[in-house]
């Protein structure tokens, strides 16, 4: 059976290499202290609900989404005893939920994945993100490049091209664009200028930068 995208992830998060355990660690830390609690959060990209579990303590109306049908049907496993978290397929550049629907709209890591796409998707973020709402990212950081690789090699994934540190797998992957990026904080900066977000704060946490944003 082809590897996907969602497959790589989860059997690195079962033997998780120091440099992505800390940053994730702190990624955790950051969303439990940020988030306000009964909130009403969405998570684009959900994968296997690493990040809505995480939050379970604190938000009791939690939606996650993700395009790739494994998966959600993994997501929904983990979570099928948990009515708090609703797992649903849709594409992130087509949300289906009225505008101002959430308290926050978090995507953890995979924004590093949308490739061309991200301009869209940050739109329909700010779409669904409440007025007084604010939008939680987390991307691979300019420190990134060398524990990426290393983790790509490991897992041998079906790698195609590497254009600076921006890295293209094969489509077998089955992951839209199936690109990998990562960004400085002036980077982030230009893109979220763009998008016509605020930037609240762009910390690094390691190979991560995390940002929050508001409309």
């Amino acid at each position: 059976m082809t590897k996907k995208n969602i497959d790589y992830w989860e059997s690195l998060l079962k033997n998780i290499p120091e440099a992505y355990k800390k940053s994730l660690d702190k990624e955790e830390d950051y969303l439990v202290k940020n988030i306000k609690k009964d909130s009403k959060v969405l998570e684009i990209g959900c994968g296997g609900g690493r990040s809505l579990k995480s939050l379970l303590p604190i938000a009791k109306n939690l939606v996650g989404i993700d395009h790739d049908k494994t998966a959600v049907a993994l997501a929904k496993g983990k979570f099928k005893d948990i009515p708090e978290i609703k797992i649903l397929l849709q594409n992130a550049k087509n949300l289906n939920f009225d505008d101002n629907s959430f308290d926050y709209v978090i995507c953890m890591i995979s924004f590093s994945n949308f490739g061309k796409d991200k301009f869209k998707i940050l739109e329909e973020m700010k779409r669904v993100v409440k007025k007084d709402g604010f939008i939680i990212i987390s991307v691979f950081s300019e420190n990134a490049f060398e524990e990426r690789m290393k983790v790509y090699k490991d897992y041998n994934a079906p790698i195609k091209e590497i254009k600076g540190t921006t890295v293209i797998f094969e489509d077998s992957l089955g992951d839209g664009d199936n690109i990998s990026e990562q960004f400085s904080k002036e980077e982030l900066k230009s893109i979220f200028s763009k998008a016509d977000l605020k930037v609240i704060e762009i910390k690094n946490i390691g190979i991560l930068n995390i940002c929050k944003l508001s409309k």
